[in-house]
């Protein structure tokens, strides 16, 4: 696949027209068309624009057009998240256990008992 087909698709799944991708990333509709057509080359600073309005690197468009599997973005914590993080790894080996086992037996999920 080549690098207008990928920007075509993503652009596609979207949902957008090629004018809302061309608003997007300071380009012209023609332009985007040419591109999205592989007639023409994107310049490296317009390739940056249509990465991030797709929110990915320049390098994942390559990596979906070579069919290259790539990591998946880590997950964003919430600030409640990276305090248990935080404290967690500020813990002693011995500590972090106590907390993970702690953790567990509040998610345990409680026995039914016999219906009434």
């Amino acid at each position: 696949m080549k690098i207008g087909s990928v920007i075509e698709q993503l652009r596609i799944d979207r949902g957008w027209s090629q004018d809302e991708l061309a608003d997007r990333t300071g380009t012209t509709k023609s332009n985007l068309s040419r591109i999205e057509k592989n007639n023409q080359w994107p310049r490296p600073e317009l390739l940056d624009a249509i990465s991030q309005a797709f929110g990915v690197k320049v390098y994942q468009l390559f990596a979906i057009a070579e069919s290259v599997k790539l990591p998946v973005d880590p997950v964003q914590l919430n600030r409640d998240e990276i305090q248990l993080l935080s404290t967690y790894k500020a813990m002693e080996p011995d500590q972090q256990k106590a907390y993970l086992d702690m953790g567990k037996a509040v998610t345990k999920p409680k026995k039914k008992g016999p219906r009434k």
